[in-house]
């Protein structure tokens, strides 16, 4: 039997979007979902099955989008991950083994291509983003959970065990606290974790990070080979949500999410501490800029800028409050942020000022990307969207 699935190839014209479709055939694949669903004793979980090939998958929902040479990757709903290779004027679907949402995408070099998902889902191509599959399952993440955690509790009872009169309470709460996480993230295992992973970022030196909802922190030292829990390495006992990492040309890293959080590590992940937020607000996102300072973005239109690796922060008025969602940041000192109801902010000063891009209706935008001709890609809700290089000048 050929296991290949069926593709769909989307071509873009100056005219709109034409699409030809190859192999596929509706009722065949009906058949096929019908079949799986009454041969099981338990109910089908469609989000498992591998994702359906769709016209309208450059059209839909997208939340993110990568770039590596000619290689354009945009990854969105129900499992559809698409590549192009003529800078986007044609688009293959990829084959994706899940229909879960995909919620980040990059590459990592040598063709290795990695995108998170909802359910703790981690996705991982070796030919550039074309096939996929599963490198680690919303299980797999809450076992690694359980290691670090039963670690953790190890080295606080041995601290209990030595407290002084002094430490004694902090320490039995921390113990206490410990032991409820992994009471929790033993019941992920055998129940199945439904915390959706959010963002997905590799180093050119082989490490990575997969972060998410509820302090998920995932690292690998190895391209991706093996993976470690490193969520009890940060100071963040809410459990905020993790949205955005990035990594200064001084080498440090940051990490933005929900309600002000901020983390930092100056010895490439080892150890991490609080930053003080100059807002209370959630950061969707951190980019690192080309004179060296970091970015900061999120609810509202707020955007901090540091030139100290985040122990400050300079409020950056762009007089403009429409939430940001996503950014980018060049070579040449060029930044884009975009987001809610259309925002499109540029800057030609490494973020020290923006101002406001024009744009017609209210799309939101998930992810933005500079292409080498300096015309802005976009992709968010309907699809995929191209400001051309005047739009983005000053």
């Amino acid at each position: 039997m050929n296991s290949r699935r069926p593709h769909c190839v989307v071509q873009v014209s100056g005219r709109g979007r034409r699409l030809t479709r190859t192999a596929v055939r509706p009722a065949a694949v009906l058949v096929l979902l019908l079949s799986a669903f009454t041969a099981s004793a338990e109910p089908v979980d469609f989000r498992l099955l591998p994702a359906l090939p769709s016209e309208r998958a450059i059209n839909g929902l997208l939340l993110e989008v990568a770039r590596d040479g000619d290689r354009l990757l945009v990854a969105g709903e129900q499992g559809r991950i698409l590549w192009s290779d003529d800078g986007g004027q044609n688009w293959t679907q990829a084959s994706v083994p899940v229909s879960l949402a995909i919620t980040s995408i990059t590459f990592a070099g040598d063709g290795s291509a990695w995108a998170t998902a909802h359910d703790g889902y981690l996705l991982h191509s070796e030919d550039g983003g074309a096939t996929w599959r599963v490198a680690l399952s919303g299980t797999d993440v809450a076992a690694l959970s359980v290691g670090a955690i039963e670690k953790q509790v190890e080295t606080l009872r041995t601290a209990l065990a030595d407290a002084s009169p002094e430490t004694r309470e902090d320490t039995e709460w921390a113990l206490d606290e410990a032991l409820f996480a992994l009471e929790e993230a033993q019941l992920a295992v055998d129940e199945g974790m439904t915390t959706p992973l959010l963002k997905i970022w590799f180093a050119g030196d082989g490490s990575g990070y997969a972060l998410g909802a509820y302090n998920v922190f995932l690292r690998t030292g190895d391209g991706g080979a093996t993976w470690e829990s490193h969520s009890y390495r940060l100071v963040n006992p809410d459990k905020y949500h993790l949205y955005g990492i990035t990594r200064s040309s001084a080498g440090t890293l940051l990490v933005a999410g929900e309600a002000g959080t901020l983390l930092r590590s100056l010895d490439n992940g080892a150890t991490w501490e609080r930053v003080v937020s100059p807002y209370q607000g959630s950061f969707f996102g951190a980019v690192a800029t080309s004179d060296g300072s970091l970015l900061i973005f999120g609810l509202r239109g707020n955007v901090f800028r540091s030139t100290d690796e985040g122990v400050s922060w300079i409020d950056i008025d762009t007089h403009d409050n429409r939430t940001l969602m996503c950014g980018t940041a060049g070579a040449d000192g060029t930044v884009v942020l975009a987001g809610a109801a259309g925002a499109i902010l540029h800057s030609s000063d490494s973020g020290t000022s923006f101002r406001v891009v024009s744009t017609e209706g209210n799309r939101v935008y998930s992810d933005v990307i500079t292409n080498p001709d300096g015309s802005i890609l976009l992709v968010g809700f309907g699809g995929i969207s191209v400001l051309t290089a005047e739009a983005g000048h000053d």
